[in-house]
C-alpha cells in the first residue's frame, strides 16, 4: 500500500509539473500571438520619397498599416530644412513644426520639400527627422533617414493624364487649323457669289 501511494504521489507531482510547463508554454504562446496581432493590427507609415510632374520633390508618408494613424507628427531637424535653396519650401516647413494630421489606411500625406532647383545644391543635407503617431493609446515612432544626394537616379516618364491632355491640345489645335481653313473657304464663296444687285 505504501509503494502504491508512493507511486500514486511521484505521478500525481509530475502531472502538475507537466500541467505546469503546459500552462507556461500557452502563456508564452499567448503572448507571441498577442504580440503578433498588435504588429498586424497598427497603422505604419513609412517615407516615400516622389519626383512628381518633372518639377516637384516630394516626400510621401504612406500608411500601410490596418489602423489609421492618429495624431500624427512629422518633425524634419533643422539642418535639412537650413540646407533647402527656396525660401518658400523652407517656409512651409517651419509653419508645420508642432502641427498633427491623421493619415488613414492605405493613404498618405505629400510633404513638398523643393522644385528642380533642388538639383545641384552643393548644401543639400539628408532628409533626417522623426515621424510620431498613435492608434488605440499606443505611441509609435520612426526615425526618418533619405540622403538626397547619394539617391537613386530620378527617371521621369509622362503619366497617362499627361499624355491624354498633349492627345487634347493636338486635336484643339487641328480642330482651329480645319475653321480657320473653312472660314477662307466661305469668305471665298462670298466673295465670288454675285449680288442681287448685279442681275
Amino acid at each position: 500500500m505504501v509503494v502504491i501511494t508512493g507511486i500514486y504521489v511521484i505521478a500525481t507531482i509530475f502531472i502538475c509539473w507537466a500541467n505546469f510547463k503546459s500552462a507556461s508554454a500557452s502563456k508564452e504562446q499567448l503572448k507571441e500571438m498577442q504580440k503578433q496581432y498588435a504588429e498586424t493590427n497598427r497603422p505604419l507609415i513609412e517615407l516615400e520619397f516622389h519626383y512628381s510632374r518633372r518639377t516637384w520633390y516630394i516626400a510621401r508618408f504612406v500608411n500601410h498599416g490596418n489602423l489609421t494613424a492618429q495624431r500624427v507628427r512629422i518633425n524634419l531637424d533643422q539642418s535639412f530644412i537650413d540646407s533647402l535653396p527656396e525660401d518658400s519650401f523652407r517656409n512651409e516647413l517651419e509653419r508645420i513644426k508642432g502641427k498633427e494630421c491623421i493619415i488613414g489606411v492605405g493613404q498618405h500625406y505629400d510633404l513638398f520639400i523643393g522644385s528642380n532647383k533642388m538639383r545641384g545644391n552643393p548644401n543639400m543635407m539628408p532628409l533626417t527627422g522623426t515621424i510620431i503617431y498613435e492608434a488605440q493609446g499606443k505611441e509609435y515612432k520612426s526615425d526618418l533617414f533619405v540622403d538626397l544626394e547619394h539617391y537613386m537616379t530620378f527617371f521621369s516618364s509622362t503619366t497617362d493624364e499627361e499624355d491624354f491632355l498633349k492627345s487634347v491640345n493636338k486635336i484643339s489645335d487641328q480642330l482651329k487649323g480645319i475653321r480657320q481653313a473653312l472660314n477662307v473657304h466661305k469668305d471665298e464663296i462670298l466673295d465670288s457669289t454675285p449680288d442681287d444687285n448685279d442681275t
